[in-house]
């Protein structure tokens, strides 16, 4: 039987493929999205839950197969690590007995996936996407809807709503998610953005207040992810949400959660709106997570009378709560319950956190910060050093982590990390800031 890997491909089979091959067809075919860390993954489950296969050239040019701690979890992804026995089975029970049917007939796994979802989320009304910034260009459409039929202060409309987003957030690269940040993408010639948008700094209160006094009675909402992932692993002054949500409240405007990150388990509650004990918020986005990374899964999820303001044909996914989808989104929130998932992040993240810190501590010239909450944690460095070389650093000592914003390095291992997983991520970032 003829494997995938015995195909030939730009001249020779796959197997035989070398790392400089990958790297030519990625440097040369491929947008320049991203700026990989060498090597190439080996497909296939390390010796671990938290491991991967990676093929790197040796110092004399050769190449090997190592194993490496992956402490990202594509981007807290995966929070049963790769290659999870329940997931994999299920998968595997359910392939081959369809591939997807349109959204304009049921099936028998959608309706249990929808209740399910409440049960977990503790939200009224669902929209079943793929991405996550497909899940955010949702909410701005209902937040729009809601503001001009419901928002302003005296609760009857408003032609032209505003919604507020944080400084430095991050909810994806769709045109609506894209104008939601503030990176300098107009200079990379794809503005106009989408009007009706404006930022305030994160963890401001007095800045909040400030712009909803300037527009006076027009803002709609404000998004904002509970803990920033994307520009560092910047957690909020406690007490912060809180009052942001007061301040909505008090003013008839919504307050929107970007949890894809911080949902499922990872903080060390199902959410974080409950981990900061919130009140359940108007809308929240999640994905990531809602699959264990088997599937591109997302949704918005909120209160029934802003989500019952989608009416047919104003929105809509091919592939949005497809039966695969459902069923995977299914398993692995009864994965979640069974293995009591989110207090496993909590004891785990204390511990992870401790001797990232310990570790800190050792290099007060290299580190300016470790910070984060659960299994989210960042270790900053002083701007001199760079990032990409502390990610490269890291993978040469065994562990898979990335920088963020040049000079912050996620660590977000799977949760099912054991101690001496997580005693490997602190040793190798030991060894590589000596280094850096």
């Amino acid at each position: 039987m003829t494997t995938l890997n015995d195909v030939r491909v730009g001249g020779k089979p796959i197997r035989e493929w070398t790392i400089k091959d990958h790297n030519k067809a990625l440097n040369d075919l491929g947008a320049h999205i991203y700026e990989p860390l060498d090597g190439v993954l080996v497909l296939g489950a390390g010796s671990k839950p938290w491991t991967l296969k990676v093929r790197m050239e040796t110092g004399s040019g050769e190449e090997k197969e190592t194993e490496v701690v992956d402490a990202l979890a594509c981007y807290s992804a995966v929070p049963f690590g790769h290659n999870d026995k329940v997931m994999v089975e299920g998968v595997q029970e359910f392939i081959g007995r369809m591939a997807t049917i349109p959204r304009s007939i049921s099936h028998e796994y959608l309706g249990p996936w929808l209740v399910a979802l409440q049960e977990y989320t503790e939200m009224d009304m669902f929209l079943p996407k793929n991405s996550g910034t497909e899940a955010n260009e949702a909410a701005i459409k209902v937040i729009r809807k809601w503001a001009r039929k419901h928002g302003g202060k005296d609760g009857k409309g408003i032609c032209d709503p505003i919604i507020l987003a944080a400084k430095n957030c991050f909810h994806g690269r769709g045109f609506g998610s894209t104008t939601l940040m503030t990176s300098d993408l107009e200079g990379c010639d794809i503005g106009p953005l989408l009007p009706g948008i404006d930022h305030i700094p994160f963890n401001d209160i007095p800045a909040l207040e400030a712009k909803i006094k300037e527009y006076d009675g027009r803002v709609a909402a404000f998004i904002l992810e509970p803990i920033q992932a994307e520009a560092g692993i910047f957690v909020p002054d406690d007490g912060y949400l809180k009052r942001v949500q007061e301040i909505l409240k008090a003013n008839n405007a919504l307050m929107v959660l970007d949890e894809i990150q911080t949902g499922y388990g990872r903080l060390g509650a199902n959410f974080a709106w409950q981990f900061y004990g919130l009140d359940t918020p108007d809308l929240i986005t999640i994905g990531k997570a809602m699959s264990a990374g088997f599937l591109p899964i997302s949704c918005l999820c909120g209160k029934k009378e802003i989500m019952e303001l989608f009416t047919p044909h104003t929105e809509g996914s091919t592939f949005g709560g497809f039966p695969l989808a459902a069923y995977v989104g299914m398993l692995t929130i009864a994965e979640l319950k069974r293995r009591n998932m989110t207090q496993l992040a909590a004891e785990s993240g204390k511990y992870l956190r401790g001797i990232l810190a310990d570790v800190a501590a050792k290099h007060p010239e290299k580190v300016k910060e470790v910070r984060g909450e659960g299994m989210l944690v960042g270790v900053e460095v002083f701007p001199k050093f760079e990032g990409h070389e502390l990610s490269m650093g890291m993978l040469r000592n065994g562990v898979y982590a990335k920088e963020t914003h040049k000079t912050n390095l996620r660590i977000a291992p799977p949760i099912v990390i054991d101690k001496e997983g997580m005693d490997a991520i602190a040793s190798a970032l030991d060894k590589t800031l000596a280094d850096l």
